[in-house]
């Protein structure tokens, strides 16, 4: 373990501006890393923020998965701007029409595509991170429409973001990942780069932000307030070519200290489908006299109605090991934080779901961190959140929902979602 200092980010217009600030504060070099990175108001904000400090003379590298990045134009262009670096992981060899491009390559190289890095990380001169749950995009940040995300990230600053930042080396070396620019359908023209670039820099100006719904606290100069709590922590990440050609990484690490826990354990996860292996440790921590609580959306809040019909089947299987279930209710918000309380002085939290893609074939980062002040913040936010969820389940209004749901009871969908 690694000494650190931390500071929650549970608000999602800080987190916007937390990761606006670092940037500008920027000196030498900044590393990004995410699943998704949308083509929305926050999207091209933070890629003119990343624009102005390339200008500066900070090194800039963009590492996204190409899942979603094909039909991001942006990262195209910025990719550009000398300076500023992108790479897609695992990228689709066609370049074409999104939706065929998907159908294409999957009949022709499914166990390929179907492995992506699910990793979340924004790191600064190797010294400040933000490490979370949050992909780049305007649902994360509290703004568009619904539903809303509720999320969490960890600000860290310390000798432990030297450690992140030889995962995040480990991936942009790797085979997997490919400059964007060889990727291209077509050469960009000199004039149509200089005019996008141009009008992403105006991004971070007052007047533009404001057309595109951009609070004006975003360019306020004062800096975000956070409460920062010592403490030590290990960065786990897996291997590149995890579900390919290397073997889980975090998934063992997670099971290793579920085996030593002897206090209570929180888990909140987005999407919760049950393994064998997730089953039996949950089951040997309930004969070891551990209490396991569990939050996770419902079926009105989850962006995936497929995934909770799958958790449905084994709901009872869930509250006849005595474990208490929440889920969150309604439909303007939905639950995309990952976090797991072991004890009253460790957790665990990044970009780890407790279903098969993050246990088997998604690349994962997980802060593991021991500080006692950090783990009582995380648990007042997890009571506040478990106070505003039901505890039992409640048909919701949507038909097409309920349908999406029993669809995937009938279906063998467990091992793809």
């Amino acid at each position: 373990m690694i000494p650190a200092e931390f500071a929650l980010i549970d608000q999602p217009e800080l987190a916007l501006k937390l990761r606006c600030q670092l940037i500008r504060g920027a000196r030498s070099r900044i590393q990004a890393q995410y699943y998704s990175w949308e083509e929305d108001s926050s999207g091209k904000l933070l890629l003119a923020e990343l624009l102005h400090a390339a200008r500066r003379g900070v090194r800039v590298q963009l590492l996204i998965d190409d899942l979603y990045a094909g039909d991001n134009r942006f990262l195209e262009m910025v990719a550009h701007q000398p300076g500023i670096e992108v790479r897609l992981f695992n990228p689709f060899w066609l370049r074409g029409w999104r939706p065929l491009t998907l159908l294409l390559e999957g009949l022709l190289s499914f166990r390929r595509i179907n492995h992506r890095m699910h990793n979340k990380l924004l790191l600064v001169d190797g010294s400040q991170a933000v490490i979370g749950g949050r992909n780049i995009g305007d649902r994360y940040f509290g703004l568009g429409g619904a539903p809303q995300f509720v999320d969490l990230d960890l600000a860290c600053r310390g000798q432990l973001c030297q450690q992140a930042e030889q995962g995040f080396d480990q991936f942009w070396r790797s085979r997997w990942s490919h400059p964007i620019r060889r990727l291209l359908r077509r050469p960009l023209q000199r004039a149509e780069v200089q005019v996008v670039n141009d009008f992403l820099l105006t991004m971070n100006e007052p007047q533009v932000a404001a057309v595109y719904d951009l609070p004006a606290s975003l360019f306020d100069p004062e800096p975000v307030p956070l409460r920062w709590h010592a403490g030590q922590a290990e960065v786990w990440f897996d291997r590149p070519g995890k579900g390919l050609v290397s073997r889980p990484t975090t998934a063992r690490l997670l099971w290793r200290k579920l085996a030593d826990n002897q206090g209570t354990l929180s888990l909140v996860t987005p999407y919760l489908i049950l393994t064998r292996g997730l089953r039996r440790r949950l089951r040997q921590q309930r004969q070891a006299g551990v209490n396991i609580d569990i939050l996770t959306n419902s079926l009105a809040s989850t962006d995936v109605p497929l995934v909770y019909g799958v958790y449905r089947r084994h709901r009872p299987w869930l509250i006849r090991q005595g474990i208490a279930l929440s889920e969150l209710e309604g439909e303007s918000l939905s639950l995309h934080a990952k976090l797991i309380l072991v004890g009253e002085e460790e957790a665990l939290l990044g970009s780890f779901n407790l279903d098969p893609r993050s246990l088997q074939l998604n690349t994962e980062l997980v802060l593991h961190l021991a500080c006692p002040a950090l783990c009582a913040e995380l648990q007042q936010w997890l009571a506040t959140w478990q106070q505003r969820s039901s505890h039992s389940v409640t048909a919701p209004p949507s038909t097409l929902r309920r349908l999406l749901a029993r669809v995937s009871d009938w279906l063998p969908l467990q091992r793809w979602l």
